[in-house]
């Protein structure tokens, strides 16, 4: 993929803006700025200079990188310069005019991890950082563009190594009588990089489950409030209300912006404490049947349950048959004969209690603890060789336990090495690489 052109590309947003920004890079990236920028900076740095091309003097801003400290690796040219869409697109055709070539998606920085910038997983995290939606997001993106998880995996893959090592090593020596390593010690080896790994993937969450929108659900009796809460939280009137116990009939639900991203918050038909009654039916029945069967898939999809009861409701809390993730008390401000130890209480009419319900469901949906927030992300080829590379391990000690020989227990270890090792890059197929850098956007 890595090759030898001079490359060129608008890195900033296409639509008009302040300020816009093309970006070359590659060896004549240099020779090929100084026939547009008479005054280009000798050294790297950064100097407002005048691009001149086509009779047109613009004042730009000009930054110049020097192989091998740069982003990527090579030397670098970055114009800044006013964001006007047909300035910058100009300015490109005149740098592929001079012999610069389009950049393809993502090839500043597959030049940075060709050229050992950046292991593979840093690379990713910057496309992580591209795309990110959300606070969480980006703040997964920045761990992984710092290189957590490459520090996580090294002293997984260094015992693996070495405890391969030492068993080829026996089996160079294998007509002596020397022992390098004994079975008892190789299985407390492999044991020990599998539990690694293995907390490793419990710790970790998938960089699929931040993009995606948790769902909060909103249950309890008929006339409990939770359709008057809902309204009151999304600041609009999306549910029907009534006093009249049952008006909810479908499954509602609006977005909700809190304060770490947005949940999707659904209200739906109420449920009491008993099924239908069994006998003959009417349309009516069929259609209470049809609500409750709504009713339960919602809660048992839910991300997040919230039970709603009316403050003065003194009947024992519903069982909605899974655990609730918050209790809420509602109509707090009439009189209250409830009593529910850490719920919170809240009124949809005053708005008392509604800023410690959006912090409860914040904490709820996106985790409410330091180590929760600032878990390391994987994307799915990280967990597909991470849990490919502990069934590796698994077949090795399987050998150990049947005496197997040691030159397939090698083999199962040095397969998962290979997959660990694939992770950052070091033994990734190309087609693998090309699927990852493709993602990106042109210019980054």
């Amino acid at each position: 993929m890595l090759s030898p052109d001079t490359i060129a590309a608008v890195s900033s947003s296409t639509l008009p803006a302040a300020r816009a920004i093309v970006r070359l890079s590659g060896p004549d990236a240099v020779s090929l700025a100084q026939q547009l920028v008479p005054g280009l900076p000798s050294g790297p740095g950064v100097a407002p200079a005048a691009l001149i091309f086509r009779d047109l003097r613009i004042p730009a801003t000009i930054y110049r990188f020097r192989a091998p400290r740069s982003y990527n690796g090579e030397d670098i040219i970055e114009f800044h310069l006013p964001g006007n869409p047909l300035l910058t697109q100009m300015l490109l055709e005149e740098l592929l005019a001079h012999g610069a070539r389009f950049a393809e998606p993502g090839e500043f920085t597959a030049r940075a991890f060709f050229n050992q910038r950046l292991d593979l997983t840093q690379a990713e995290g910057v496309a992580a950082a591209i795309s990110a939606q959300s606070q969480r997001e980006l703040d997964a993106a920045r761990r992984l563009l710092a290189g957590e998880l490459t520090l996580r995996l090294e002293p997984i893959t260094e015992l693996i190594a070495q405890t391969l090592g030492l068993l080829e090593a026996g089996i160079d020596f294998s007509e002596e009588d020397i022992s390098f390593l004994s079975r008892s010690e190789a299985a407390s080896r492999i044991e020990r990089a599998a539990a690694a790994l293995r907390d490793l993937l419990s710790e970790s969450v998938r960089f699929e489950r931040l993009a995606h929108e948790p769902t909060v659900v909103l249950a309890g009796r008929p006339n409990a409030g939770k359709s008057t809460l809902l309204n009151a939280l999304a600041g609009r009137r999306r549910a029907v209300v009534s006093a009249i116990a049952g008006t909810t009939r479908d499954v509602l639900w609006t977005p909700l912006k809190l304060a770490r991203g947005s949940v999707r918050m659904t209200d739906m038909a109420g449920l009491d404490d008993t099924d239908a009654p069994a006998g003959p039916r009417d349309v009516r029945a069929d259609i209470e049947q049809q609500m409750r069967r709504q009713a339960l898939r919602a809660i048992q999809s839910a991300d997040v349950l919230v039970l709603v009861i009316d403050s003065a409701d003194d009947r024992p809390p519903l069982s909605l048959g899974r655990p609730v993730d918050l209790l809420v008390r509602s109509k707090s401000d009439l009189p209250c004969v409830a009593s529910v130890p850490g719920s919170v209480a809240v009124s949809a009419h005053t708005g008392i209690g509604l800023d410690r319900l959006q912090a409860a469901l914040d904490r709820a949906a996106f985790g409410g603890d330091a180590d929760a927030s600032s878990a390391l992300a994987l994307n799915s080829r990280h967990i597909h060789a991470i849990q490919t590379s502990l069934e590796a391990l698994a077949r090795a000690e399987a050998q150990l336990g049947d005496r197997g020989g040691d030159e397939l227990l090698a083999l199962e270890l040095r397969e998962s090495l290979d997959l660990l090792g694939g992770i950052a890059g070091r033994v990734t197929p190309d087609d693998v690489l090309g699927q990852i850098f493709s993602s990106f956007c042109i210019g980054k």
